[in-house]
């Protein structure tokens, strides 16, 4: 029943990053709770964000990039996703559960706001945020909210952020996942996962694309603000209950 449930989340992540161009990593990761150990199920996420990445950057209209903002990004970005790596490695089941579902509710937070403050423009601020992200990508494969308000806050050209941004979560993603062999984070399930669970992925991205070119603007701007506040309201719940079940478990 916990795999049924854990494959409805991803197909539900997958679709609403067809929709809306982001969101997969944060939905997915609400299915954690779902699993045996995080331990493979954040590769699985990692790996399909990078797949549902190369998709999206296929697409003409959603791949024009900012190189002069990635660059910074990337380097920032990579430093955390190694720091992320060894971070996930000291982590046990319990510990990684809550931060998890911590980072999914604040994240989903961020992205609710739709004017993020002018101080977040400046590059000081957007490379500390862009290390931050890469660690909790390597350790949660949650946090692109953050840089993403970061790019917002500085007025960059809105036809570009999808593309920089799928440029940074794909090259971010494939480092994390190195960092994480490397230490040894990946656990050996993640094959079991792919095999079982990237069809219903593939399926809801592809769903998702679908609904997408039938939605209007005000419809789109709808389902992405309903979505992430329902995020939000989960990820408070998926808190409360992982707290729960730490303070319940003999130690």
């Amino acid at each position: 029943m916990s795999m049924l449930l854990f494959g409805g989340v991803t197909f539900l992540a997958a679709a609403f990053r067809g929709v809306t161009g982001f969101g997969y990593a944060l939905i997915a990761a609400l299915g954690l709770l779902f699993l045996p150990s995080p331990a493979a199920g954040i590769p699985f996420i990692l790996v399909s964000d990078l797949l549902l990445t190369c998709f999206l950057l296929l697409d003409r209209e959603q791949g024009a990039v900012d190189w002069a903002v990635a660059r910074l990004m990337l380097a920032m970005g990579f430093a955390g996703a190694l720091c992320g790596s060894l971070i996930a490695a000291s982590l046990d089941d319990g510990t990684s559960r809550l931060l998890v579902a911590v980072t999914v509710f604040a994240a989903a937070c961020v992205a609710l706001v739709r004017e993020p403050p002018h101080w977040l423009r400046h590059r000081t601020v957007g490379a500390g945020i862009a290390f931050v992200v890469g660690v909790l990508l390597a350790a949660f494969a949650v946090g692109g909210p953050l840089i993403a308000a970061w790019l917002l806050a500085g007025g960059r050209d809105r036809r570009t952020i999808k593309g920089t941004l799928a440029v940074f979560f794909g090259a971010v993603d494939a480092l994390s996942l190195a960092g994480r062999a490397m230490v040894g984070a990946i656990d050996p399930g993640v094959v079991g996962l792919l095999a079982t669970f990237i069809g219903p992925t593939l399926a809801g991205f592809a769903a998702g694309r679908l609904l997408s070119a039938r939605l209007s603007i005000d419809g789109w701007r709808r389902l992405a603000s309903g979505g992430l506040f329902a995020v939000a309201v989960a990820g408070l719940i998926q808190t409360a209950v992982t707290l729960g079940l730490n303070f319940t478990t003999p130690s």
